[in-house]
């Protein structure tokens, strides 16, 4: 007798399809996922469905989506993959993808859309504001955005920044002043693909806990994540894996870091020196990597950012 083919009731985020997608990798090919981001599964065996999703930003990519949708068929084996509040209590969100998949994952990556997606004099560099959605509250997981304009300001002293966020009045809004950057993309100007090319190709992203980390992971491409609260969710070991390659990624930790799980909680952002902390981190990881590969002796370790 067959086996019916597996049905992924998947989750629709963009970071959780990332994360997902590694286990997907290792399911029998012909498998069905419903997915608002069937781009991130082209090069898999696997038969996206339609989610008909409400949530704004997944839905326009879903009814603007070029790719081929499934019916998934009946009898079928369904999976669904979601985690909460006792999930993440428990462990990681890749552990309560393990428990749920049942399987093991396979390396995090994603295809590879193409070139760089501009060009400048200067490596690019990727920072994602602090923002609010309206359909999906999570004000304390947000840094103190004052730390992303430090950042951004360092960055601009040696990269081309590009600012990138889906805003819309009363859909999605900035959270303080946003970023300093050299080319601002701040209305979803970039398609889903369009997206993936920036951050594959940039030297380096800066971002809040959200997609641009396991974007930045499956592409090998330096992050370094500003933390805010609602630690119980987004801490470090929450949103990775010791599996993952973590060797690129680096963290801006608040002093008393609050691991609470509430979305409004007035948690305690400060992070002291974060100007050195991050400076230190942008040496050694990205600058000095840069100076490798055109054959400058590597400064990093005695000289501050100064654009020279």
């Amino acid at each position: 007798m067959l086996t019916p083919p597996i049905f992924i009731d998947g989750m629709l985020g963009m970071g959780d399809t990332i994360y997902q997608r590694a286990f997907v990798k290792q399911l029998p090919a012909g498998s069905y996922i419903k997915t608002a981001w069937p781009e991130l599964y082209e090069d898999l065996q696997v038969n996206p469905v339609r989610s008909d999703t409400t949530l704004r930003t997944q839905r326009k990519n879903e009814v603007k989506s070029a790719a081929t949708f499934f019916t998934p068929p009946s009898p079928r084996q369904t999976k669904r993959i979601f985690y909460g509040p006792a999930d993440l209590k428990r462990g990681s969100i890749f552990e309560a993808m393990r428990y749920q998949f049942g399987i093991e994952p396979a390396p995090l990556d994603l295809p590879s859309f193409g070139p760089e997606l501009f060009t400048a004099r200067k490596p690019i560099a990727v920072i994602r504001p602090a923002t609010v959605r309206s359909e999906w509250r999570s004000d304390s997981r947000n840094p103190d955005p004052d730390y992303l304009l430090q950042a951004s300001q360092i960055l601009r002293k040696n990269f081309f920044v590009v600012s990138v966020a889906d805003l819309q009045d009363g859909e999605e809004w900035l959270v303080g002043d946003e970023p300093e950057a050299d080319l601002k993309l701040h209305a979803g100007e970039l398609s889903i693909k369009e997206l993936m090319r920036l951050v594959e190709h940039a030297a380096v992203v800066v971002s809040p806990v959200g997609w641009a980390l396991p974007a930045a992971i499956a592409y090998k491409t330096p992050v370094y994540v500003v933390a805010g609260g609602r630690g119980a969710h987004n801490a470090p070991e929450v949103v990775t894996d010791p599996r993952m390659d973590l060797h690129r990624v680096g963290w801006a930790i608040p002093d008393n870091y609050c691991r609470c799980e509430a979305w409004d909680h007035h948690c305690d952002k400060r992070i002291s020196n974060f100007e050195s902390k991050f400076e230190a981190w942008l040496n050694e990881v990205v600058l000095s990597r840069i100076e490798q590969r055109a054959g400058i002796p590597s400064r990093a370790g005695d000289r501050a950012l100064s654009g020279s």
